[in-house]
C-alpha cells in the first residue's frame, strides 16, 4: 500500500489517521483526529508517486527513495514542501485553509491543516451539472479576496480549478492545495512549491509556455507569472462552473475571440464580460490584480480585506425582491378596495340589523318568560345576522371579482396585476 493505514499514529500518538482524502503526484492528504481534543484535521504527507515521476515507495509506515540517484531531488522537494507549509501558516484569511503544524517523520514531511467537511466544486458539478450564476458568484465572491490575501504575500497559486475549491455544508468556499504555488522572495528570488501544474483549459499562456523553456530560460519565463496568471484560472473556473464545459484553451481564444466561449442564455452579460476579460490570452490585457477587478466595477469590494465581489446581477436581484414585496403589499390593499372589503363596517351594520330583527322575532315566538330565552335569542341573532350579511357578501364577492378583472384589463402592465 502507498498510503498510511487507518489507525496509524503520528507525533507519538498526537494524531491518528482515519482515511485517505486524496492523492496527487506530490502528496497524500489524510483525514486524521487530533487525539487530545478529538478534533478532525487534515494532514498532508510528502509522497512523490505516480507514473513517470515516482521516486518514493513505502515500507510499512516509512517513506523511502526508490533510487539513491533521486535522494537529492527528494531532499529538495522536502525543503520546498516545508516552505509551502510555512507560507500557508502565515496566510490569514477565513477562506484559506489554515496550516497549524509542520513536522518530519517516517522519512518524509507532513503538515497539519484545518479539515473542511464538505466537497470540491468538481464533485458538486459532477453530481449536479452546471451551477446557477448566483451560486457561482457567491463562491467566487469568497475566493477572490482569499486569493488577494495570498497575492499580497507574493504567493501565486498556479493551479486554480474546481478541484481546488472546497465548499462546506454551510456554503462557505475555501481555496486549497497550494502545492504548485510560486513565491517571490523580498530579494526577487523565485521559489516554487514542488512542481508547476498544467491543467488543460485552466492554464494561462505564460504558464504553458514554461513547458517549452530551456533550463537557462526558465527563471526568466517565470517572471512573467503573477496575479494575472491566477486570475486567468479563476475566469476559467467560473466558465466551467457555469457551463459544465472544459474552458477553451488560450490559443483557441486567441484565434476565435468571444466565439471561443459557449454561454447559456441565463448568464448575464456582465458575468460573460468578466470571464472573457479574465481569460485574455495576452496577460497584459487581463486584470493585473484583484483590485483592478474592483476598479472596473466587477467587484463591489475585493479591496482592503472586504469579502464581496461586485455582482450587479445580485444587486438587481435584491432590488427585484424588494420591488416584488412592495407590489405584493400594494396589491393586497388594492384587492381589498376592489373587492369591496369583507370587513367593511357597513356590511356588519347590515348584519347587526338582521340580528336585531332575529332577536325581536325570537322574543315574539318564545315569550319573555321562556327559560330558554337567552340561548334562543343568541341563536336568533346569529341566524338573523347571517341571513342578511351572507347574501350581501356573496354579491359583493362576485362584484369584486368583476372589478378586479376590469382593473387588470385597464392596467395590463401594472406589476401589481399578478398578485391580484
Amino acid at each position: 500500500m502507498q498510503h498510511l493505514q487507518p489507525g496509524t499514529t503520528l507525533q507519538g500518538g498526537k494524531y491518528r489517521i482515519e482515511q485517505v482524502l486524496g492523492q496527487g503526484g506530490f502528496g497524500i492528504t489524510y483525514l486524521a483526529t487530533q487525539v487530545s481534543s478529538n478534533r478532525q484535521v487534515a494532514i498532508k504527507e510528502l509522497f512523490i508517486g505516480g507514473s513517470g515521476q515516482a521516486i518514493n515507495d513505502r515500507r510499512g509506515d516509512q517513506v523511502v527513495v526508490t533510487n539513491s540517484a533521486n535522494q537529492q531531488s527528494f531532499n529538495q522537494q522536502k525543503a520546498k514542501f516545508k516552505k509551502e507549509a510555512l507560507r500557508l501558516a502565515n496566510l490569514n484569511h477565513p477562506n484559506l485553509v489554515k496550516v497549524h503544524e509542520f513536522f518530519e517523520e517516517n522519512g518524509t514531511a507532513y503538515y497539519v491543516m484545518d479539515f473542511i467537511d464538505g466537497e470540491s466544486l468538481r464533485t458538486k458539478i459532477n453530481r449536479e451539472g452546471k451551477l446557477s450564476e448566483s451560486l457561482v458568484l457567491k463562491y467566487i465572491n469568497q475566493i477572490l479576496p482569499a486569493l488577494d490575501a495570498a497575492h499580497k504575500q507574493s504567493i501565486w497559486h498556479l493551479d486554480i480549478k474546481p478541484e481546488n475549491i472546497m465548499v462546506d455544508r454551510y456554503g462557505h468556499a475555501y481555496m486549497i492545495d497550494f502545492g504548485a504555488s510560486k513565491h517571490v522572495e523580498r530579494t526577487g528570488t523565485l521559489t516554487t512549491s514542488l512542481a508547476l501544474a498544467y491543467t488543460p483549459g485552466y492554464c494561462a499562456t505564460e504558464l504553458t509556455d514554461l513547458l517549452n523553456e530551456s533550463e537557462e530560460g526558465f527563471a526568466e519565463a517565470m517572471r512573467e507569472i503573477g496575479p494575472w496568471t491566477d486570475i486567468y484560472s479563476v475566469g476559467a473556473t467560473m466558465y466551467n462552473l457555469l457551463t459544465d464545459n472544459i474552458p477553451p484553451s488560450s490559443k483557441r481564444i486567441e484565434r476565435n475571440g468571444r466565439n471561443a466561449f459557449t454561454f447559456s442564455s441565463d448568464v448575464s452579460s456582465s458575468t460573460k464580460d468578466l470571464i472573457i476579460w479574465m481569460m485574455k490570452p495576452n496577460r497584459e490585457e487581463r486584470p493585473q490584480s484583484i483590485n483592478e477587478i474592483a476598479r472596473r466595477s466587477f467587484c463591489s469590494s475585493c479591496r482592503d480585506g472586504e469579502n464581496t465581489i461586485i455582482e450587479r446581477k445580485r444587486d438587481t436581484e435584491e432590488k427585484k425582491k424588494k420591488d416584488e414585496e412592495k407590489n405584493r403589499n400594494e396589491a393586497y390593499v388594492l384587492r381589498v378596495q376592489l373587492d369591496e372589503n369583507l370587513y367593511d363596517g357597513k356590511y356588519f351594520v347590515l348584519g347587526a340589523i338582521g340580528g336585531a330583527l332575529g332577536i325581536i322575532a325570537g322574543i315574539k315566538i318564545l315569550g319573555t318568560n321562556d327559560p330558554g330565552l337567552i340561548p334562543g335569542l343568541v341563536v336568533a341573532f346569529i341566524s338573523g345576522f347571517l341571513a342578511v350579511w351572507y347574501p350581501v357578501r356573496i354579491y359583493v364577492h362576485f362584484k369584486g371579482k368583476d372589478n378586479i378583472k376590469k382593473w387588470k384589463e385597464q392596467h395590463p402592465n401594472d406589476p401589481r396585476s399578478k398578485y391580484l
